[in-house]
């Protein structure tokens, strides 16, 4: 399988550390659940930035009833390995993957590095929105967080290498999500962030 372009960022911080820096949630901040506006057909757009997208050009995503994904790269067999479950808080939506999700996602067998210096309830997350049928999806910001833990911020510690977590019982997790919007980069098309089109459906890229 080619190397794929690295929305795997935390991955490869957990895995390999140093080789990236990764933000992840000591647990998800609310009940998680299939959000039905995701079921379909997903194309990427062009213009997102390469370590962030998963999916190249020729690649596509299904999504099912159930939120059960499937990545497809050009010409190769689809794979379903995770499902994309999430909340929604204060009007923003959010995906909660964990560390066997994103294993899972690319096909990573590797033994982790970093066991036990995470806590097995850990997730990232990763905040989307939907606009006429356009998914824009905003990885929570590293550098944020390292901010944090200059400023002294006893809720944020480096685990590993480059791997920082956000600690905090779910209710202490969900304010710092509405009282800290910065965590995560903006929506913008300007930002680069990774953008896939429903299939079947007009939309500006």
């Amino acid at each position: 399988m080619r190397a794929r372009r690295s929305f795997r960022a935390c991955l490869l911080a957990l895995l390999l550390p140093a080789v990236s820096a990764c933000v992840m949630f000591e647990r998800p901040p609310a009940e998680l659940a299939c959000d039905p506006a995701l079921v379909g057909h997903w194309l990427p757009l062009p213009g997102a930035d390469t370590e962030k997208m998963p999916l190249g050009a020729g690649d596509y995503a299904d999504i099912d009833a159930q939120c059960q994904v499937s990545l497809v790269e050009h010409g190769k067999t689809p794979r379903s390995k995770f499902r994309a479950l999430g909340f929604e808080l204060d009007g923003q939506r959010y995906l909660a993957l964990s560390q066997d999700d994103m294993r899972d996602l690319f096909e990573d067998n590797k033994p982790a590095e970093n066991k036990g210096k995470l806590p097995a309830t850990s997730v990232l997350l990763l905040k989307y929105r939907i606009a006429d049928d356009v998914l824009e999806v905003a990885l929570p910001k590293a550098s944020r967080a390292l901010e944090s833990i200059q400023q002294g911020d006893p809720g944020v510690r480096e685990a590993d290498t480059m791997v920082y977590l956000v600690e905090g019982d779910a209710e202490a997790l969900r304010k710092r999500l509405a009282a800290d919007p910065g965590l995560f980069d903006p929506f913008d098309p300007a930002s680069r962030n990774p953008r896939l089109r429903r299939a079947g459906t007009e939309a500006t890229p």
